[in-house]
């Protein structure tokens, strides 16, 4: 699997997007914002930048992902099902299971999924799928946390 490897994250009120660093001490460097540890670092036309993450929790790796509309998925972002179903994107785990019948028998079996999750506000967890791209992306929980109740 070759894919990119992005973040983004809110920066004073604006989502930037490019690679996450953290620094364990205050950074040195004078392109940083010293009383800042995380930031989001973009390869801009003028070079590089150095935005501080002002809100960690929005903090969301890129999925690799898109959407039906071909917007690209992170992680926090909030989709609806062509079902209607309204979830978030995670990374976790997913649990499903498949009953069939084996020499007269019905058997079920549990299929555990670790990676990139939907999480429903009530809180089932399925893999995405196909079916859950042909959605929309409609916010994420950063910016409309009300979807997701």
């Amino acid at each position: 699997m070759n894919r990119e490897i992005l973040f983004r994250a809110k920066c004073f009120g604006n989502w930037r997007y490019g690679n996450y660093v953290h620094f364990d001490k205050k950074p040195t460097n004078s392109r940083c914002n010293i009383n800042y540890k995380d930031f989001i670092i973009t390869n801009e036309d003028d070079g590089e930048h150095y935005y501080p993450i002002s809100e960690l929790s929005s903090l969301g790796q890129y999925t690799g992902l898109k959407d039906s509309t071909g917007k690209e998925i992170y992680e926090g972002d909030i989709l609806k099902t062509p079902r209607g179903f309204i979830g978030e994107v995670v990374f976790g785990r997913a649990e499903e299971e498949c009953t069939h019948r084996l020499f007269r028998r019905m058997i079920t079996d549990v299929f555990t999924t670790y990676g990139w999750v939907f999480k429903r506000a009530d809180g089932f967890t399925i893999a995405i799928d196909d079916e859950i791209l042909q959605g929309e992306l409609i916010g994420n929980v950063t910016d409309n946390p009300e979807l997701m109740k």
